[in-house]
């Protein structure tokens, strides 16, 4: 029995509003996701959130080269934004850590205001300490400087609105 054209028109019809449909559920789903998570780096660094919405600080970095990324004081106002804690991803699959990738760092917006981070950029042997503690050698440039390997702070204008 061979179908007739307009039955195969029906049918794909009916496929191609269900693979419609199930992209659509995937698209709703993966918008509540913490992926839809805002990320800034150097070179946007004034933010803007509402109470209760996620952002992420993302820079590239060569841990294998020396080279990191801080959170240092001034803390933040913990009544703006909360940090969620910071985490690395590498290229490559074996997640060794022996190559580059991007160093994150997780925020949530808690309530109204403005407050800045300030992060603290160490190529290799541009810092002593590390974390909270690190900070730069003498020759350490602002991040008006445009002298690559040289330690430098950006801040990041965090206004929050209700």
């Amino acid at each position: 029995m061979n179908p007739d054209k307009t039955t195969v028109r029906r049918r794909l019809i009916r496929l191609a509003v269900s693979v419609l449909l199930l992209g659509a559920a995937g698209t709703l789903t993966a918008c509540g996701s913490s992926a839809d998570r805002r990320e800034y780096g150097t070179g946007r660094r004034s933010i803007e959130a509402k109470p209760g919405e996620e952002f992420t600080l993302a820079f590239p970095m060569a841990p294998s080269q020396g080279e990191w990324w801080y959170v240092v004081p001034p803390e933040p106002h913990g009544g703006v934004v909360r940090s969620e804690g910071d985490r690395e991803e590498y290229e490559g699959s074996d997640g060794s850590g022996g190559g580059d990738g991007t160093q994150y760092f997780d925020y949530e917006a808690v309530g109204t205001g403005t407050t800045e981070i300030r992060v603290l950029h160490c190529p290799v042997g541009t810092c002593v300490g590390k974390g909270a503690t690190a900070s730069p050698r003498p020759d350490a440039e602002s991040t008006n400087s445009d002298q690559a390997g040289k330690a430098r702070y950006y801040t990041f204008e965090v206004t929050v609105r209700g």
